[in-house]
């Protein structure tokens, strides 16, 4: 990729996602804004947690999260068949839903949620001048996935802009604290069961979008 394409399109790097572990603490530290969007990303939030927690507790952040609609069947039974870990999709939407709910009332800060129900292409970080966009496999099989950091001033950047920007639209609009009433709505139908996650905890194994 020549430097004049590079420029154009606003990739700053592209490695795998299990590469960005420092720069993601850098990029949380350094931001007053971030929006992301995941199926539960939990090994990525156990990693990062203190910088999180950090962050929201700075004056002048923001945090806002899309996460899948655990009252979409079409989604959930989607996400369940395509991933290695599918049975325990719905527990760990909901473990992502807890999660993001407890952050809201720890810190007293709303933190908006956007649940969606298309299935997702790729996931994304996005921070005030950068963003960390993934890519998932189109296969269940088991690899390592490319990720990569782009400006947000960038044909990219304005790409992903305008995308969450569509996603606002569609999604359904939650505040995190009422997170739980999704959760119980869900556990109503048959098809939703939350297993138990496995309890050891993910921190300092390799991120994972």
């Amino acid at each position: 990729m020549s430097l004049e394409t590079e420029s154009r399109s606003g990739i700053v790097r592209v490695d795998p996602f299990s590469g960005f572990v420092q720069r993601f603490e850098d990029l949380i530290g350094a931001s007053t804004r971030m929006s992301l969007y995941f199926i539960h990303s939990r090994r990525w939030r156990e990693n990062h947690d203190a910088a999180i927690k950090a962050f929201f507790g700075r004056e002048g952040t923001a945090l806002e999260v899309f996460l899948p609609d655990l009252e979409s069947h079409e989604l959930m039974y989607s996400l369940g068949r395509h991933f290695e870990d599918g049975p325990l999709i719905p527990a760990l939407v909901v473990d992502a839903y807890r999660y993001f709910a407890r952050l809201s009332r720890d810190f007293r800060k709303p933190v908006p949620v956007w649940l969606f129900s298309r299935y997702p292409t790729f996931s994304f970080y996005k921070f005030d001048e950068r963003a960390v966009v993934a890519f998932y496999s189109n296969t269940a099989a088991k690899k390592e996935l490319p990720a990569l950091e782009i400006s947000m001033d960038s044909f990219l950047g304005r790409f992903l802009a305008e995308d969450i920007a569509d996603l606002k639209v569609e999604c359904r609009g939650r505040e995190a604290a009422e997170l739980q009433e999704v959760i119980d709505a869900a556990l109503q139908d048959p098809l939703i069961t939350l297993q138990t996650l496995p309890g050891a905890s993910l921190r300092g194994q390799p991120d994972r979008p």
